[in-house]
Protein backbone atom coordinates (compact mmCIF):
# COMPACT_ATOMS: atom_id res chain seq x y z
CA UNK A 1 0.00 0.00 0.00
CA UNK A 2 1.47 3.51 -1.02
CA UNK A 3 -0.08 6.27 0.75
CA UNK A 4 -0.80 9.75 -0.68
CA UNK A 5 -1.98 12.96 0.29
CA UNK A 6 -2.96 15.55 -1.99
CA UNK A 7 -4.82 18.61 -2.66
CA UNK A 8 -6.74 20.97 -5.06
CA UNK A 9 -6.06 24.36 -4.48
CA UNK A 10 -6.50 27.67 -6.36
CA UNK A 11 -3.10 29.91 -7.51
CA UNK A 12 -2.37 32.01 -10.90
CA UNK A 13 -0.26 30.62 -13.42
CA UNK A 14 2.33 32.28 -15.60
CA UNK A 15 2.53 30.86 -18.82
CA UNK A 16 5.96 32.19 -19.47
CA UNK A 17 8.11 32.91 -15.76
CA UNK A 18 11.08 34.08 -17.87
CA UNK A 19 9.49 36.99 -19.66
CA UNK A 20 11.10 36.02 -23.06
CA UNK A 21 11.50 33.27 -25.62
CA UNK A 22 14.59 31.29 -23.15
CA UNK A 23 14.58 28.75 -26.61
CA UNK A 24 14.39 30.87 -29.74
CA UNK A 25 15.17 34.26 -28.39
CA UNK A 26 12.59 35.90 -30.35
CA UNK A 27 9.64 38.37 -28.60
CA UNK A 28 7.10 37.17 -27.42
CA UNK A 29 3.77 37.22 -28.90
CA UNK A 30 1.57 40.21 -27.69
CA UNK A 31 -1.35 38.00 -26.56
CA UNK A 32 1.42 36.76 -23.79
CA UNK A 33 3.29 39.88 -23.02
CA UNK A 34 -0.44 41.16 -22.03
CA UNK A 35 -1.74 37.83 -20.27
CA UNK A 36 0.67 36.04 -19.21
CA UNK A 37 -0.92 34.57 -16.26
CA UNK A 38 -4.66 32.75 -15.80
CA UNK A 39 -6.44 31.60 -12.88
CA UNK A 40 -5.87 27.84 -12.05
CA UNK A 41 -6.25 25.25 -10.20
CA UNK A 42 -3.75 22.54 -9.62
CA UNK A 43 -2.74 19.15 -7.33
CA UNK A 44 -0.20 19.72 -4.57
CA UNK A 45 1.39 16.50 -2.77
CA UNK A 46 1.70 16.76 1.66
CA UNK A 47 3.72 14.59 3.44
CA UNK A 48 0.55 13.43 5.79
CA UNK A 49 -2.82 13.96 7.11
CA UNK A 50 -2.58 17.40 8.15
CA UNK A 51 -1.75 18.93 5.09
CA UNK A 52 0.76 21.43 6.29
CA UNK A 53 4.00 20.58 4.95
CA UNK A 54 4.24 20.72 0.88
CA UNK A 55 6.20 18.28 -1.11
CA UNK A 56 8.35 19.39 -3.49
CA UNK A 57 7.80 19.41 -7.36
CA UNK A 58 10.54 18.44 -9.95
CA UNK A 59 10.47 21.91 -12.38
CA UNK A 60 10.20 20.17 -15.19
CA UNK A 61 6.67 18.73 -14.28
CA UNK A 62 5.65 22.12 -14.33
CA UNK A 63 2.02 22.80 -13.82
CA UNK A 64 1.32 18.83 -13.26
CA UNK A 65 0.38 17.34 -10.57
CA UNK A 66 2.78 15.14 -8.09
CA UNK A 67 3.96 11.67 -9.75
CA UNK A 68 1.61 8.75 -8.35
CA UNK A 69 3.97 5.83 -8.36
CA UNK A 70 3.89 1.95 -7.74
CA UNK A 71 4.07 -1.61 -9.08
CA UNK A 72 1.96 -4.18 -9.92
CA UNK A 73 -0.20 -5.79 -6.88
CA UNK A 74 0.46 -2.75 -4.96
CA UNK A 75 -2.69 -0.11 -3.91
CA UNK A 76 -2.58 3.24 -4.54
CA UNK A 77 -4.57 4.78 -1.19
CA UNK A 78 -4.93 8.80 -2.32
CA UNK A 79 -6.28 11.19 0.21
CA UNK A 80 -7.99 14.27 -1.53
CA UNK A 81 -8.62 17.53 0.37
CA UNK A 82 -10.47 19.91 -1.87
CA UNK A 83 -9.23 23.31 -0.94
CA UNK A 84 -11.52 25.27 -3.57
CA UNK A 85 -15.50 26.63 -3.99
CA UNK A 86 -16.28 23.83 -6.48
CA UNK A 87 -16.73 19.98 -6.17
CA UNK A 88 -13.51 18.53 -7.64
CA UNK A 89 -12.34 14.38 -7.72
CA UNK A 90 -9.89 12.45 -8.59
CA UNK A 91 -10.09 9.93 -11.57
CA UNK A 92 -7.64 7.84 -12.76
CA UNK A 93 -7.07 5.81 -15.56
CA UNK A 94 -5.60 2.24 -15.87
CA UNK A 95 -6.07 1.78 -12.38
CA UNK A 96 -9.04 -0.90 -11.21
CA UNK A 97 -11.40 0.47 -8.74
CA UNK A 98 -15.15 0.13 -7.04
CA UNK A 99 -17.93 3.28 -7.79
CA UNK A 100 -17.00 4.99 -4.93
CA UNK A 101 -13.60 5.22 -5.88
CA UNK A 102 -13.80 6.46 -9.50
CA UNK A 103 -13.66 9.93 -9.01
CA UNK A 104 -16.33 10.63 -11.42
CA UNK A 105 -19.79 12.50 -11.44
CA UNK A 106 -22.95 11.20 -13.51
CA UNK A 107 -25.80 9.78 -13.50
CA UNK A 108 -27.91 7.73 -12.57
CA UNK A 109 -25.63 6.99 -9.35
CA UNK A 110 -21.93 8.41 -8.92
CA UNK A 111 -19.95 7.08 -6.26
CA UNK A 112 -19.34 8.57 -2.96
CA UNK A 113 -16.19 9.99 -4.34
CA UNK A 114 -17.49 11.59 -7.37
CA UNK A 115 -17.53 14.97 -6.61
CA UNK A 116 -15.36 15.97 -3.30
CA UNK A 117 -17.68 19.16 -1.25
CA UNK A 118 -15.03 22.40 -1.12
CA UNK A 119 -13.66 21.88 1.87
CA UNK A 120 -13.93 18.52 2.18
CA UNK A 121 -11.59 15.18 1.86
CA UNK A 122 -12.16 11.81 0.73
CA UNK A 123 -9.81 8.49 0.77
CA UNK A 124 -9.89 6.86 -2.87
CA UNK A 125 -8.22 3.42 -3.43
CA UNK A 126 -7.13 1.95 -6.50
CA UNK A 127 -5.54 -1.55 -7.34
CA UNK A 128 -2.66 -1.64 -9.59
CA UNK A 129 -3.61 -4.90 -10.80
CA UNK A 130 -2.03 -6.85 -14.07
CA UNK A 131 -3.66 -4.77 -16.36
CA UNK A 132 -2.14 -1.49 -14.78
CA UNK A 133 0.84 -2.36 -15.61
CA UNK A 134 2.96 -3.68 -18.64
CA UNK A 135 2.64 -7.09 -20.28
CA UNK A 136 6.60 -8.86 -20.71
CA UNK A 137 7.47 -7.42 -23.79
CA UNK A 138 6.74 -3.70 -23.56
CA UNK A 139 8.97 -1.22 -21.61
CA UNK A 140 9.72 -1.81 -17.46
CA UNK A 141 7.11 0.98 -16.94
CA UNK A 142 4.34 2.67 -18.20
CA UNK A 143 2.38 5.74 -17.16
CA UNK A 144 -1.52 6.83 -16.49
CA UNK A 145 -3.61 10.08 -16.55
CA UNK A 146 -5.11 11.37 -13.84
CA UNK A 147 -7.49 14.37 -13.55
CA UNK A 148 -11.16 15.97 -11.65
CA UNK A 149 -13.89 14.60 -13.53
CA UNK A 150 -16.35 16.40 -11.95
CA UNK A 151 -16.69 18.58 -14.81
CA UNK A 152 -14.09 16.96 -16.72
CA UNK A 153 -13.22 19.56 -19.68
CA UNK A 154 -13.26 22.70 -17.40
CA UNK A 155 -11.04 20.92 -14.45
CA UNK A 156 -8.48 19.79 -17.06
CA UNK A 157 -8.25 23.05 -18.44
CA UNK A 158 -8.29 24.27 -14.75
CA UNK A 159 -4.66 22.20 -14.88
CA UNK A 160 -5.82 19.49 -12.49
CA UNK A 161 -3.93 17.10 -14.49
CA UNK A 162 -1.46 14.72 -13.22
CA UNK A 163 0.25 10.77 -13.99
CA UNK A 164 0.55 7.46 -12.42
CA UNK A 165 3.84 5.69 -13.06
CA UNK A 166 3.44 1.50 -12.74
CA UNK A 167 6.44 -0.63 -12.47
CA UNK A 168 6.81 -4.24 -13.70
CA UNK A 169 7.80 -5.36 -9.66
CA UNK A 170 10.42 -8.15 -11.37
CA UNK A 171 12.16 -5.02 -13.01
CA UNK A 172 11.51 -2.47 -10.51
CA UNK A 173 13.94 -1.04 -7.51
CA UNK A 174 12.44 -1.50 -3.87
CA UNK A 175 11.26 2.62 -4.45
CA UNK A 176 9.48 1.21 -7.10
CA UNK A 177 11.30 3.05 -9.81
CA UNK A 178 12.19 1.28 -12.98
CA UNK A 179 15.76 -0.62 -12.56
CA UNK A 180 16.74 -0.41 -15.87
CA UNK A 181 16.13 3.56 -16.31
CA UNK A 182 18.43 6.01 -15.40
CA UNK A 183 16.27 8.60 -15.11
CA UNK A 184 12.56 9.46 -15.99
CA UNK A 185 10.70 12.38 -17.67
CA UNK A 186 7.26 13.85 -18.57
CA UNK A 187 5.95 15.48 -21.43
CA UNK A 188 1.85 16.86 -21.36
CA UNK A 189 1.12 18.30 -24.66
CA UNK A 190 -1.88 20.32 -24.44
CA UNK A 191 -3.29 23.62 -25.61
CA UNK A 192 -4.84 25.90 -22.80
CA UNK A 193 -7.48 28.14 -22.96
CA UNK A 194 -7.48 31.61 -21.34
CA UNK A 195 -10.06 33.17 -23.68
CA UNK A 196 -11.78 35.38 -21.19
CA UNK A 197 -13.60 33.26 -19.03
CA UNK A 198 -14.57 34.73 -15.46
CA UNK A 199 -11.84 33.98 -12.51
CA UNK A 200 -13.92 33.27 -10.15
CA UNK A 201 -15.36 30.09 -9.56
CA UNK A 202 -19.21 30.73 -10.60
CA UNK A 203 -18.59 30.00 -14.26
CA UNK A 204 -21.47 28.24 -16.22
CA UNK A 205 -21.38 24.79 -17.05
CA UNK A 206 -19.37 25.47 -19.96
CA UNK A 207 -16.70 27.62 -18.94
CA UNK A 208 -13.89 28.68 -19.50
CA UNK A 209 -13.56 26.93 -22.92
CA UNK A 210 -15.56 28.68 -26.50
CA UNK A 211 -18.75 27.51 -24.82
CA UNK A 212 -18.61 30.18 -22.60
CA UNK A 213 -18.27 32.58 -24.52
CA UNK A 214 -20.96 35.58 -25.46
CA UNK A 215 -22.19 35.08 -28.36
CA UNK A 216 -20.29 36.85 -31.24
CA UNK A 217 -20.03 36.90 -34.65
CA UNK A 218 -18.18 34.02 -35.74
CA UNK A 219 -15.18 36.01 -37.09
CA UNK A 220 -14.38 37.67 -33.39
CA UNK A 221 -14.99 34.48 -31.82
CA UNK A 222 -11.95 32.77 -33.31
CA UNK A 223 -9.89 35.63 -32.54
CA UNK A 224 -10.81 35.55 -29.23
CA UNK A 225 -10.17 31.82 -29.19
CA UNK A 226 -6.93 32.22 -30.92
CA UNK A 227 -6.02 34.98 -28.82
CA UNK A 228 -6.60 32.59 -25.56
CA UNK A 229 -4.60 29.87 -26.68
CA UNK A 230 -2.12 29.01 -24.34
CA UNK A 231 0.58 26.33 -26.92
CA UNK A 232 2.21 24.41 -23.90
CA UNK A 233 4.49 21.18 -22.83
CA UNK A 234 3.75 21.05 -19.05
CA UNK A 235 1.57 24.60 -18.91
CA UNK A 236 4.98 26.22 -20.49
CA UNK A 237 5.59 27.58 -23.51
CA UNK A 238 8.26 29.26 -25.99
CA UNK A 239 10.88 27.33 -24.38
CA UNK A 240 10.22 28.53 -20.60
CA UNK A 241 10.32 24.61 -19.37
CA UNK A 242 13.08 24.40 -17.86
CA UNK A 243 14.70 21.02 -16.28
CA UNK A 244 14.64 18.57 -18.90
CA UNK A 245 18.41 17.73 -18.42
CA UNK A 246 20.43 14.17 -18.63
CA UNK A 247 23.95 13.39 -18.33
CA UNK A 248 25.89 11.17 -21.17
CA UNK A 249 25.49 7.55 -21.38
CA UNK A 250 21.87 7.79 -19.06
CA UNK A 251 19.00 5.78 -20.17
CA UNK A 252 16.07 7.91 -19.97
CA UNK A 253 12.97 7.44 -19.94
CA UNK A 254 10.24 10.07 -21.62
CA UNK A 255 6.52 9.28 -20.18
CA UNK A 256 4.47 11.46 -23.38
CA UNK A 257 0.67 12.79 -22.67
CA UNK A 258 -1.73 15.09 -24.40
CA UNK A 259 -5.14 16.27 -23.35
CA UNK A 260 -7.46 19.00 -24.65
CA UNK A 261 -9.54 19.18 -27.48
CA UNK A 262 -9.90 18.23 -31.19
CA UNK A 263 -7.17 20.64 -31.70
CA UNK A 264 -4.71 18.83 -29.31
CA UNK A 265 -3.12 16.52 -32.35
CA UNK A 266 0.19 16.52 -31.26
CA UNK A 267 3.70 14.88 -32.43
CA UNK A 268 6.49 15.22 -29.98
CA UNK A 269 9.97 16.07 -31.49
CA UNK A 270 13.47 15.58 -29.97
CA UNK A 271 16.24 17.62 -32.58
CA UNK A 272 19.46 15.08 -31.59
CA UNK A 273 18.52 12.02 -30.67
CA UNK A 274 16.23 9.21 -31.55
CA UNK A 275 14.31 7.25 -29.31
CA UNK A 276 12.50 3.53 -28.85
CA UNK A 277 8.89 3.29 -28.96
CA UNK A 278 6.38 0.71 -29.28
CA UNK A 279 9.47 -1.12 -30.57
CA UNK A 280 10.54 1.12 -32.75
CA UNK A 281 13.05 3.55 -33.46
CA UNK A 282 11.97 7.26 -34.68
CA UNK A 283 12.72 10.67 -33.50
CA UNK A 284 8.69 11.44 -33.89
CA UNK A 285 5.86 10.17 -31.55
CA UNK A 286 2.20 10.90 -32.49
CA UNK A 287 -0.57 12.26 -29.52
CA UNK A 288 -4.22 12.24 -29.57
CA UNK A 289 -5.90 13.68 -26.33
CA UNK A 290 -5.79 10.95 -23.54
CA UNK A 291 -2.46 9.60 -25.10
CA UNK A 292 0.06 7.83 -22.67
CA UNK A 293 3.15 6.84 -24.35
CA UNK A 294 6.58 5.28 -23.25
CA UNK A 295 9.57 6.47 -25.56
CA UNK A 296 13.25 5.33 -24.37
CA UNK A 297 16.03 7.60 -25.21
CA UNK A 298 20.14 6.81 -24.67
CA UNK A 299 21.46 10.20 -23.92
CA UNK A 300 24.75 9.96 -26.34
CA UNK A 301 25.29 13.26 -28.00
CA UNK A 302 25.68 15.91 -25.38
CA UNK A 303 24.38 19.35 -25.99
CA UNK A 304 21.48 21.80 -25.58
CA UNK A 305 18.80 20.36 -27.82
CA UNK A 306 15.13 21.44 -28.95
CA UNK A 307 12.20 19.04 -28.09
CA UNK A 308 8.84 20.52 -29.62
CA UNK A 309 5.51 19.48 -31.40
CA UNK A 310 6.02 19.07 -34.84
CA UNK A 311 2.40 20.46 -35.10
CA UNK A 312 3.19 24.01 -37.25
CA UNK A 313 0.83 26.11 -35.99
CA UNK A 314 1.71 24.72 -32.46
CA UNK A 315 5.50 25.18 -32.97
CA UNK A 316 4.89 28.78 -34.16
CA UNK A 317 2.65 29.13 -31.15
CA UNK A 318 5.08 28.38 -28.70
CA UNK A 319 4.96 24.52 -28.10
CA UNK A 320 8.73 23.55 -27.67
CA UNK A 321 11.34 23.38 -24.89
CA UNK A 322 15.24 23.01 -24.99
CA UNK A 323 16.63 19.99 -23.21
CA UNK A 324 20.27 19.35 -22.19
CA UNK A 325 22.94 16.05 -21.90
CA UNK A 326 25.40 17.36 -19.92
CA UNK A 327 29.41 16.46 -21.62
CA UNK A 328 31.37 14.55 -19.45
CA UNK A 329 28.79 13.05 -16.50
CA UNK A 330 28.52 9.11 -17.83
CA UNK A 331 26.00 6.90 -15.99
CA UNK A 332 27.65 3.76 -15.28
CA UNK A 333 25.58 0.54 -15.99
CA UNK A 334 26.04 -1.16 -12.48
CA UNK A 335 25.33 0.34 -8.90
CA UNK A 336 23.44 2.77 -10.40
CA UNK A 337 21.19 5.51 -8.44
CA UNK A 338 19.38 8.26 -10.17
CA UNK A 339 22.20 8.48 -12.71
CA UNK A 340 25.13 8.54 -10.12
CA UNK A 341 27.86 7.53 -12.84
CA UNK A 342 29.91 4.86 -10.55
CA UNK A 343 27.68 4.61 -6.81
CA UNK A 344 30.20 2.70 -5.01
CA UNK A 345 33.51 5.13 -5.84
CA UNK A 346 31.21 8.81 -5.35
CA UNK A 347 30.28 8.24 -2.09
CA UNK A 348 32.86 10.13 0.14
CA UNK A 349 33.11 10.10 3.90
CA UNK A 350 35.64 13.24 5.20
CA UNK A 351 37.28 13.11 8.85
CA UNK A 352 35.27 13.53 11.64
CA UNK A 353 34.79 16.83 12.92
CA UNK A 354 33.45 16.59 16.85
CA UNK A 355 30.01 14.82 15.96
CA UNK A 356 30.20 15.92 12.17
CA UNK A 357 30.93 13.66 9.23
CA UNK A 358 31.87 16.17 5.90
CA UNK A 359 30.70 14.05 2.55
CA UNK A 360 30.04 14.12 -1.18
CA UNK A 361 28.26 12.03 -3.51
CA UNK A 362 27.85 12.31 -7.41
CA UNK A 363 24.51 12.56 -8.60
CA UNK A 364 22.05 13.99 -11.28
CA UNK A 365 22.18 17.93 -12.50
CA UNK A 366 19.18 19.04 -10.87
CA UNK A 367 18.87 16.50 -8.10
CA UNK A 368 15.45 16.69 -6.25
CA UNK A 369 16.20 16.27 -2.42
CA UNK A 370 13.03 15.91 -0.88
CA UNK A 371 11.49 12.58 0.04
CA UNK A 372 15.01 11.10 -0.15
CA UNK A 373 16.01 8.66 2.20
CA UNK A 374 19.36 8.54 3.93
CA UNK A 375 20.32 5.32 6.34
CA UNK A 376 22.93 5.75 9.08
CA UNK A 377 24.49 3.67 11.47
CA UNK A 378 26.81 3.79 14.24
CA UNK A 379 27.30 1.19 17.56
CA UNK A 380 24.42 1.16 19.46
CA UNK A 381 22.34 3.36 17.45
CA UNK A 382 20.19 3.45 14.09
CA UNK A 383 18.07 5.51 11.63
CA UNK A 384 16.43 6.32 8.50
CA UNK A 385 16.12 10.11 7.87
CA UNK A 386 13.91 11.44 4.64
CA UNK A 387 15.15 14.68 3.78
CA UNK A 388 12.18 17.71 3.62
CA UNK A 389 12.59 20.45 0.61
CA UNK A 390 16.02 22.00 2.37
CA UNK A 391 17.92 19.34 2.22
CA UNK A 392 17.54 18.39 5.81
CA UNK A 393 16.45 15.41 8.37
CA UNK A 394 16.63 14.55 11.58
CA UNK A 395 15.90 11.50 13.77
CA UNK A 396 17.13 8.88 16.84
CA UNK A 397 20.53 11.44 17.44
CA UNK A 398 21.40 11.52 13.86
CA UNK A 399 21.16 14.56 11.41
CA UNK A 400 21.56 15.16 7.89
CA UNK A 401 22.07 18.54 6.14
CA UNK A 402 22.80 19.35 2.53
CA UNK A 403 25.15 22.31 2.28
CA UNK A 404 24.54 23.40 -1.67
CA UNK A 405 21.12 23.02 -2.22
CA UNK A 406 19.66 25.20 -4.52
CA UNK A 407 16.36 26.86 -5.48
CA UNK A 408 13.04 24.48 -5.61
CA UNK A 409 14.93 22.38 -3.36
CA UNK A 410 17.25 20.79 -5.94
CA UNK A 411 20.90 20.18 -6.18
CA UNK A 412 22.74 21.48 -9.24
CA UNK A 413 25.84 20.54 -10.88
CA UNK A 414 26.30 16.81 -10.36
CA UNK A 415 27.68 17.12 -6.65
CA UNK A 416 25.65 16.66 -3.43
CA UNK A 417 27.80 17.88 -0.57
CA UNK A 418 26.57 17.38 3.04
CA UNK A 419 27.25 16.94 6.64
CA UNK A 420 25.97 14.55 8.71
CA UNK A 421 25.84 14.81 12.50
CA UNK A 422 25.73 11.77 15.13
CA UNK A 423 25.07 10.70 18.38
CA UNK A 424 28.72 12.18 20.26
CA UNK A 425 29.43 9.30 22.50
CA UNK A 426 29.70 6.42 19.36
CA UNK A 427 32.86 5.02 19.26
CA UNK A 428 33.36 2.67 15.90
CA UNK A 429 32.65 2.23 12.21
CA UNK A 430 29.88 4.65 10.72
CA UNK A 431 27.86 3.34 7.90
CA UNK A 432 26.02 5.90 5.70
CA UNK A 433 23.56 4.30 2.84
CA UNK A 434 22.32 6.60 -0.13
CA UNK A 435 20.12 5.05 -2.58
CA UNK A 436 21.48 1.43 -3.02
CA UNK A 437 25.18 2.22 -1.68
CA UNK A 438 26.81 2.11 1.27
CA UNK A 439 30.25 3.98 2.52
CA UNK A 440 32.07 3.17 6.12
CA UNK A 441 34.04 4.94 8.12
CA UNK A 442 35.86 5.08 11.48
CA UNK A 443 34.65 7.61 14.03
CA UNK A 444 35.53 7.98 17.71
CA UNK A 445 33.60 8.91 20.45
CA UNK A 446 33.82 13.02 21.23
CA UNK A 447 33.04 14.49 24.76
CA UNK A 448 30.88 17.35 25.41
Amino acid sequence: MRRYFIAAEPGVWNYVPAGKDLARGTPLPNKLTRKPTGAKLRYVEYTDETFRARVAQPPHLGLLGPVLRGTVGDFLVVTFLNKTNRPLSLHPHGAKYDKDSEGSYYLPSPGRGAAVAPKARFTYVWKLDDASGPRPEEPSSKAWLYHSHVNSDVEVNLGLIGFIVVTDPARARPDGTPRDVDRELAALFMIFDESGAPDDDDRPAGSPGADSLPALPPAEAMARRELGSRHTINGLTFGNLRGLEMNEGERVRWYLFALGSEQDIHSAHWHGARVVQDRRWTDVVELIPASMKVADLRADNPGSWLFHCHVSDHMMGGMYASYVIHRGRKAGKKNAFLGMPDARRSLRLGEPKGCVVPGSVTVYEAYAVNRQTIEVEVPGHKGALTLDDQGRAAARGFSFTIKNIADHGVVRGGLLEFELGYPCAAAGTLALTIGQVTHRAAIQATAR
